[in-house]
C-alpha cells in the first residue's frame, strides 16, 4: 500500500523543486527495500523479546511506534500532499527511532543497530523534506 500512494503520489512530487542533493528516482526503492528488510530482521527480534520481556516493554511500544509512523509518513507526504506535516512526521518519527535504538541498545543491540541505517536515511529524508517545504 505505501508504494501505491508514493506511486499515485509520484506526477505531483516530479513538479517540486528539490535540493541539489536530492538522490535520482530510482535510490529511493532500492534503498527502502534494503531498509525494510533490516527493520523486518529487527521486528523479529524485537517480537522474540517481547515474547519474554512483554509487549508492554518499552523496546517494542517504541519500535512498533516508530513503524506506525513509518509506514504513515507516504501517507502524509505524498497521499494527502502535505509537506510541511511530512516534515514535522518525520522528525517525529526520527525522534522515535532515535528513542528506540538508545532503549534497545543494552537489552536487543542486534535490533538497535539494525534500525540504525533507517534513522540515518531517514535524517536524510527530513532534509530532503525540509527543502522541498522550503522551496515550494
Amino acid at each position: 500500500m505505501i508504494g501505491m500512494v508514493t506511486r499515485a503520489g509520484m506526477p505531483w512530487y516530479q513538479t517540486l523543486e528539490k535540493s541539489t542533493l536530492n538522490p535520482p528516482d530510482l535510490a529511493f526503492p532500492v534503498v527502502w527495500t534494503i531498509l525494510y528488510v533490516m527493520l523486518a530482521l529487527a521486528g523479529y527480534k524485537v517480537w522474540e523479546f517481547a515474547k519474554i520481556h512483554g509487549k508492554n516493554s518499552p523496546v517494542f511500544l517504541l519500535f512498533w511506534a516508530q513503524m506506525l509512523m513509518n509506514w504513515g509518513w507516504s501517507f502524509v507526504f505524498f497521499g494527502m500532499q502535505m509537506v510541511a506535516a511530512g516534515f514535522i512526521w518525520i522528525c517525529v518519527l526520527n525522534i522515535l527511532m532515535a528513542g528506540f535504538i538508545a532503549v534497545a541498545y543494552r537489552p536487543l543491540k542486534s535490533a538497535a543497530l539494525l534500525v540504525a541505517p533507517t534513522l540515518l536515511w531517514g535524517s536524510f529524508a527530513a532534509y530532503l523534506n525540509y527543502t522541498i517545504w522550503v522551496l515550494n
